[in-house]
Parts: C-alpha cells; structure tokens; sequence
C-alpha cells in the first residue's frame, strides 16, 4: 500500500499585489518555507504549498 502525502495550502504573507506570474509567487512561498505556489482564484492570490 503506497500512501501519498497531503498537501496543505496557505495564501502568502509576503506577496505583495494581485498574483498574474506564478514563477513569482512560487519565488516568495520558498522564502517562507514553503517547498511551492501558485496563483488562484479570482481574487488572483498567491498561495503556497507543503507537504503536511
């Protein structure tokens, strides 16, 4: 049996303005400890990603 680890999802607290560039917002999420990050949602937020 292989489990998978889950992932938690955190908005960032650094990003500054509407999140259009993902390379970015992943660039901030690493400065915050964050392993990743994306941009989502209609309010165009950048949130970071780790294994829980």
């Amino acid at each position: 049996m292989v489990v998978e680890a889950k992932t938690c999802e955190s908005p960032s607290r650094r990003f500054k303005g509407l999140c259009f560039n993902t390379w970015k917002c992943r660039f901030v999420c690493s400065t915050e400890r964050f392993s990743s990050g994306h941009c989502n949602g209609l309010r165009h937020r950048c949130i970071c990603t780790k294994q829980c």
